[in-house]
């Protein structure tokens, strides 16, 4: 499928939203369900270049507050939860993602959701970001951002005991 998007796009198809995607796809018979990974896997693939070549100190991470550890104490400031190891270091997702990224430099907020996302991005204005989040919230960030970036998926999502492979994220950073 994507070599076949991939060609569409070079014969002059227009994918730059998501709403011309999905026109395109369903006259395809594509699977509505299916239409907005795509959509993230072709940005992801637009972007990977500016997203790679951009340096770490210019790059914020966001990940959701859903992948803190269930009995985590940390308060929302006006930048999300600022995580400080509170001990679970091995049932915390978000901390193990958080203390890798910012040993290469990144700067990592974990935040309840887009808004948050958008109102950090405006004052501190990054050159890429790396965002983890539910399709939903995937979609609406790369709807609104022309910001280069890579969104991973949550591999369970629902707000409670969320899950990603961590080892993407990883290889990602």
């Amino acid at each position: 499928m994507k070599r076949l998007m991939q060609k569409i796009i070079s014969m002059g198809a227009d994918f730059s939203t998501r709403k011309a995607l999905k026109s395109t796809l369903r006259f395809l018979g594509v699977k509505p369900e299916n239409i907005d990974r795509l959509y993230m896997e072709l940005k992801n693939d637009f972007y990977r270049d500016a997203f790679m070549k951009t340096s770490p100190k210019y790059k914020i991470v966001f990940l959701p507050q859903c992948l803190r550890n269930s009995n985590c104490k940390t308060k929302l400031t006006k930048f999300g939860y600022v995580c400080n190891g509170c001990g679970n270091h091995n049932a915390c997702k978000a901390y193990r993602i958080k203390s890798k990224a910012e040993s290469l430099g990144y700067r990592v907020f974990i935040t309840p959701g887009g808004s948050m996302v958008l109102k950090i991005i405006k004052k501190l204005k990054p050159r890429a970001i790396l965002g983890v989040a539910c399709m939903k919230e995937i979609v609406m960030a790369m709807e609104n951002l022309n910001i280069p970036g890579h969104a991973v998926e949550l591999t369970r999502d629902g707000c409670v005991n969320t899950d990603v492979k961590i080892s993407e994220i990883l290889r990602i950073l």
